[in-house]
């Protein structure tokens, strides 16, 4: 399992929005911008820290997949996620992004298409139905991730997350899927695994700026 998920950094930052919710937001580059930006700092490979996932809007409609895969091998990423995902909408406007094909099918077959050109790939979910559309691409980790409305009182307490944690995990039993399940923590959460929910493997920490590179952000 890579060490950690490095994707684009939001467009500016304010106290008041939570990092999930910022990273939603739209940046210049796109998908083909983040791979570009990984290239020239050498973000994915391995390196004394440990190994890195590259997490990209797989939604993007701008992405040629395609022509990106050579240029993700040269960087040296091996192990890719859909983060940021649609996933995190709230339902309605989820449903207006499926209305023009930015939806989380698209996710899932892009997801697909790096899995058979040799990637590993890390699910992002949000709730059960997901959950079973990547089952089938036996994905190395899913992670659950809360919603954007779920941040209105703030970072969800873990019980609410361990609610949508427990209904993902029965959902992919019954896909009968075996892989790890990882939940989002806080950095003090993570440090305690006795807090976790029993369904969970291990945990994501929130984001936070990554110095070395930048732009971008595990």
């Amino acid at each position: 399992m890579p060490d950690s998920i490095v994707t684009a950094g939001p467009p500016f930052r304010h106290e008041s929005m939570p990092p999930e919710v910022a990273l939603l937001l739209p940046n210049s580059g796109g998908a083909s911008g983040v791979i570009a930006a990984t290239a020239r700092t050498a973000a994915g490979p391995a390196d004394g820290a440990g190994r890195q996932a590259l997490g990209l809007f797989l939604a993007d409609p701008f992405l040629n997949l395609a022509a990106e895969t050579g240029e993700l091998q040269r960087a040296g990423i091996s192990c890719l996620a859909n983060l940021p995902s649609v996933q995190q909408h709230d339902p309605d406007f989820a449903q207006q992004l499926e209305d023009v094909g930015l939806d989380f099918a698209r996710e899932v077959d892009r997801l697909g298409q790096l899995k058979a050109a040799g990637f590993q790939v890390i699910a992002i979910v949000a709730g059960p139905g997901a959950a079973a559309a990547v089952a089938p691409l036996d994905p190395l980790a899913v992670v659950v991730i809360p919603r954007v409305a779920d941040f209105a009182a703030g970072f969800p307490s873990f019980r609410q997350r361990g609610v949508v944690a427990q209904q993902v995990a029965a959902a992919l039993a019954e896909s009968e899927w075996r892989g790890n399940l990882l939940g989002l923590a806080s950095a003090g959460e993570g440090a305690h695994e006795t807090l976790w929910p029993d369904v969970l493997d291990a945990v994501l920490c929130r984001p936070e700026p990554l110095a070395a590179a930048g732009t971008l952000s595990p």
